[in-house]
């Protein structure tokens, strides 16, 4: 907004006709009173006088408010100067150098793209040079050209130019800064503390200024020095221009009543002795203030970047290091330490990095490591990580060696990205084209093969035999759509895309019902447990129970029972089936509840899909609950599942058993 504070205002238009009209009645004003007071000075030499702060004030006006407030420049410095014993037509030819000298500094600063909030060393550069240096030239010129014209002692004349040019010249360098930050900041509200801390500043400014030029301590003046590096330093520019416009002041006035020893042929020329100094501190301060600045400036940049590249990198999962061979110390990117599970206080260095990775991976990390700084060539690879909390990651790196200006490698640098989930979505992808095609060739084939029987030898089959193969078609299709039904089930739980119906549910009654539609046979399968009334999800209760019970039938003898067991703990309830088969090696009782994990082959002969356990699991979690498997009392598995916090309030009954 700063930086396009000119180009808004320079041009008049930000201002209506009223609002013009009365700025410049208040700049005319300003700069009559100011210009009284610098004519009434005992230094100066009729209408030319060593301290011209008109000057500043006119400058300031019309970078501030535009080119169009020039009448109101030209009639102040008109009435200035006709008051001051100057006839009209005199008055009216210096006034139109004074608002030329205006209009000119205004017309270089915007075509040099001047910031009039000085946060740049080129704005003050421009200031000083174009400002006050080249614009004063004109209103010098034409001042003398007409006090000339007017009078015929022509003896003073290149003192007299000097004298006018120095002058307004100071009163750019000095009042113009203090103007335009003033109005820079005119909005802002510092806190408490600020001001405080302003306040003191400009009353021991103001104290030890006085002290060194209006009470004959000029000897300590070297005391000012810390108390405008606390002004720069704090408040940057608006501490150099406020201070050294301070500072100014009290000590122009104590030259002119005389208090400040120079040495000089007159007074005159100590004051503008003390004015040039104070122009070279109020350049030095607004340099240092300008520094700051853009340094301030710089860091708001780089740490903006650094935001942009920290939230690009956390939404990509893309991170960047660094390894100094030098030192051997590494440097990671925020994204890298989340990726890792680190601290960021923490150092990294080789050690601890190899520390994190898979212990078969860092070999063949190490290697590409030694290649990389021997042949001086890119490289890329993937390798697992052991995050804080025991779980693999895997990560995808890219690096290249930096040299030096010899051509020795200095540094490795490179990215990181986690692409755990996409190595994860590729396996589920071909655990899923797996699966399908393997799961739908023996029932789609059976599907096929009995679809020809039937329709080539239909006429000549029985009766009994042809209904034996409808069924056999009916039992395969629902096969298959039990398969693709619990695929669909998964996706829509992974994507969060499911949520619980609960209900008040007679627990042990849909127990029962889910258990008939798997008796068949001689097979013994025996509820137990007390009736139980629960909120829960009644559909995907049973389908879990149609899965636990289904997955047990199938792989354990036919000649085995299974027991469906429900039972109550306090509000939380527990479904567990417990059966006398080969039961779940302890090493994959985790596993099984993975998607497409099918534990150990030696377990059952029977093939599976590896969704039914990982179904019940995610299932359970819908609920707030958990799975898992241990080890049945009697031998075989006991699969279990708990459902916390459903169990409604109610008398339970005698325990009861259905085979």
């Amino acid at each position: 907004m700063r930086a396009s504070l000119l180009s808004s205002v320079a041009d008049g238009k930000a201002l209506t006709r009223a609002e013009r009209f009365l700025w410049g009645t208040g700049v005319a004003a300003a700069y009559v009173c100011a210009g009284k007071l610098g004519i009434g000075l005992s230094v100066a030499h009729g209408v030319i006088t060593p301290v011209w702060a008109p000057s500043g004030i006119a400058v300031a006006a019309l970078l501030v408010f535009g080119r169009s407030l020039w009448p109101a420049i030209f009639v102040a410095a008109f009435l200035t100067n006709v008051t001051s014993g100057a006839s009209p037509l005199v008055a009216a030819g210096i006034a139109c150098g004074n608002a030329l000298e205006g209009i000119t500094a205004c017309a270089l600063l915007t075509r040099a793209r001047f910031r009039i909030g000085l946060a740049r060393v080129r704005d003050v550069l421009l200031l000083v040079g174009l400002g006050a240096g080249v614009s004063t030239l004109v209103a010098a010129t034409n001042g003398i050209a007409v006090l000339t014209l007017a009078s015929d002692d022509h003896g003073t004349l290149r003192s007299d130019w000097l004298l006018w040019w120095f002058g307004d010249a100071a009163g750019v360098l000095i009042v113009t800064p203090f103007l335009l930050l003033a109005y820079v900041h005119r909005r802002q509200r510092p806190s408490r503390r600020r001001l405080l801390e302003a306040y003191v500043l400009t009353a021991a400014l103001t104290l030890t200024s006085a002290l060194a030029f209006l009470e004959g301590g000029w000897r300590y003046s070297y005391l000012i020095v810390p108390l405008l590096l606390w002004a720069v330093l704090r408040f940057h520019q608006s501490g150099a221009a406020g201070s050294s416009f301070l500072v100014g002041a009290i000590a122009t006035w104590g030259t002119v009543v005389g208090d400040v020893p120079i040495e000089a042929s007159n007074p005159t020329t100590r004051v503008q002795v003390t004015q040039a100094l104070v122009g070279l501190l109020a350049v030095s301060l607004l340099m240092i203030g300008a520094t700051l600045e853009e340094r301030e400036a710089a860091k708001r940049a780089a740490e903006k970047t650094a935001a942009l590249l920290s939230e690009a990198q956390a939404l990509t999962h893309i991170a960047s290091w660094e390894l100094d061979f030098d030192t051997g110390r590494g440097t990671w990117s925020d994204e890298l330490y989340r990726i890792f599970g680190i601290s960021e206080s923490v150092e990294i260095s080789p050690r601890r990095f190899l520390a994190r990775v898979h212990k078969e991976d860092r070999s063949r990390l190490k290697e590409v490591g030694r290649r990389a700084f021997r042949d001086r060539r890119p490289f890329s690879l993937e390798y697992r990580i052991l995050s804080t909390n025991g779980a693999h990651r895997i990560l995808h790196t890219r690096g290249r060696v930096v040299l030096d200006a010899t051509g020795r490698p200095q540094r490795l640098v490179g990215t990181a990205q986690d692409v755990t989930e996409q190595r994860q979505a590729e396996i589920l992808r071909a655990d899923i084209l797996s699966v399908v095609s393997h799961e739908l060739r023996t029932p789609l084939g059976s599907i096929l093969n009995f679809a020809l029987a039937l329709s080539k030898r239909g006429d000549t089959l029985s009766e009994e035999t042809a209904t034996q193969m409808i069924g056999q078609v009916g039992r395969q299709a629902q096969r298959i759509d039990r398969l693709l039904s619990d695929l669909l089930e998964i996706d829509r739980l992974r994507h969060g895309l499911v949520a619980p119906e609960r209900e008040p549910t007679e627990v042990l009654e849909l127990v029962t019902q889910t258990v008939e539609g798997h008796r068949a046979g001689d097979r013994t399968i025996a509820v137990e447990g007390e009736p139980t009334r629960a909120s829960l999800d009644a559909p995907k209760v049973a389908r879990m129970l149609d899965n636990l019970v289904g997955n047990a039938l199938k792989h354990t003898p036919p000649d085995t029972p299974v027991v469906v067991r429900v039972e109550r703990e306090e509000t939380d309830l527990l479904l567990a089936v417990d059966d006398e088969g080969p039961g779940i090696p302890d090493e994959f009782k985790t596993a099984v509840f993975e998607l497409f994990d099918r534990g150990a082959k030696a377990t059952s002969h029977e093939s599976g899909t590896g969704i039914g356990l990982a179904l019940v699991a995610r299932l359970a979690a819908l609920h707030g609950g958990y799975a898992w498997a241990e080890d049945a009392p009697g031998g075989g598995a006991s699969v279990r599942v708990v459902l916390p916090d459903c169990v409604l309030a109610g008398h339970p009954r005698p325990v009861l058993s259905h085979a």
